[in-house]
């Protein structure tokens, strides 16, 4: 089933809706987050629609901060679940030139390796972004990001994107994937996101390991620097 790009975008911003908004009750740090089952949608909606399911992510999150969380810092909010859809769409074609899909070993591999990067992304980005744009550091807000978007990435995201692709369904919205600006050498283009991955993992365990901040450690501001001029290469 081919779906045009308006139907594409608006369906994916109503199953955000759909999941983003009920569980609005459910808060994990109050004004900040709460137990999130649509952190399933982004991945699926990066795979599948690219940019603009990526788009909608953002957009939808934005949207269903009004409906209990909306602040200043929403903007955050915006930017993390438009880089939780657009990280997967990225990372999935610098190591497959098929569509994604969980039919073989190997994919539902890659996608669950996938969605842990993605995760770390996600996580870093809303609880550094808070620090250093807000002057709030909280280390829940980056321990929940990161088990509410990997746990149901796979664990929710997984059936779902096995269900789309299945040959009953079948969704197909071909999202051209662009040339990479950055990571152009095919050595390059497939080591560094492993790279990428484990300068991320280093920050993880920093934080919620051994409960460091970035206000009293600097290494966390050099390993940050990385993550940014990572996230960029994987991105443009």
């Amino acid at each position: 089933m081919r779906l045009s790009k308006p139907k594409q975008f608006f369906i994916v911003l109503a199953a955000f809706l759909a999941l983003g908004i009920p569980f609005k009750v459910m808060v994990l740090v109050e004004g900040f987050t709460e137990v999130r089952p649509v952190n399933a949608i982004p991945p699926i909606a990066g795979l599948v629609c690219g940019p603009l399911g990526a788009l909608a992510c953002g957009a939808g999150n934005l949207i269903a901060d009004m409906f209990g969380t909306f602040n200043q810092t929403s903007v955050l909010g915006f930017f993390g679940n438009f880089a939780a859809a657009y990280l997967p769409y990225r990372l999935w074609y610098i190591y497959s030139d098929e569509q994604p899909n969980l039919h073989r070993n190997v994919n539902i591999l890659k996608y669950v390796l996938i969605c842990f990067s993605a995760a770390l992304s996600v996580s870093w980005f809303l609880s550094f972004g808070l620090y250093y744009f807000f002057d709030t550091w909280i280390e829940d807000i980056y321990r929940y990001v990161f088990f509410n978007n990997f746990g149901f990435s796979v664990g929710l995201g997984m059936p779902l994107l096995i269900m789309l692709s299945s040959d009953d369904v079948n969704i197909v919205c071909d999202p051209k994937c662009k040339r990479y600006l950055i990571l152009r050498d095919e050595k390059l283009k497939r080591i560094f996101p492993v790279i990428y991955t484990l300068n991320m993992t280093l920050i993880m365990a920093a934080v919620l390991v051994f409960h460091l901040s970035p206000a009293d450690n600097t290494a966390l501001g050099i390993f940050s620097a990385i993550g940014i001029f990572g996230m960029i290469a994987i991105s443009i």
